[in-house]
């Protein structure tokens, strides 16, 4: 009976030690914004260091004055890159390879500031091969 009223006593003082808080939001609470956004060939510039002329990667920003300082300081945004009726949440990181037999792998980035987005692709090989139009979705939480 003392172990069955020891180990009764030691759950209910493991149980009970420390706090949990547990926040739950309604829809009137937060904000979500979907904003849809392509990219043209032509809007891909090339990045280098400042010694070197080998593209290391590609960078293409967006205007986004809906990341305003308080999404910045206090929310959230989610970059995916579209596929046609698939998105993929970003970083996407996908290995190719070549009819020559050459492999490499790309890596599509982003990081944002308020008024703006940037999305960056890097190929590890960094062979001199600008990105086409691509399509980007960004979901803004505040």
């Amino acid at each position: 009976m003392k172990r069955l009223l020891f180990l009764f006593a030691l759950t209910t003082m493991l149980v009970s030690c420390g706090d949990t808080v547990v926040e739950k939001y309604t829809t009137e609470d937060y904000h979500i914004q979907t904003i849809n956004l392509t990219s043209r060939a032509q809007d891909w510039i090339s990045n280098s260091e400042p010694d070197i002329d080998i593209p290391l990667y590609y960078s293409c920003t967006f205007s986004m004055p809906e990341i305003n300082n308080i999404v910045f300081e206090q929310g959230l945004v989610q970059a995916y890159i579209v596929f046609n009726s698939v998105q993929q949440v970003l970083p996407y990181v996908q290995h190719k390879i070549n009819a020559d037999g050459i492999m490499w792998t790309q890596t599509i980035d982003y990081r944002y500031a308020a008024g703006e987005l940037t999305i960056f692709v890097t190929n590890s090989d960094f062979i001199v091969d600008p990105p086409e139009a691509m399509n980007f979705r960004a979901v803004i939480m505040w």
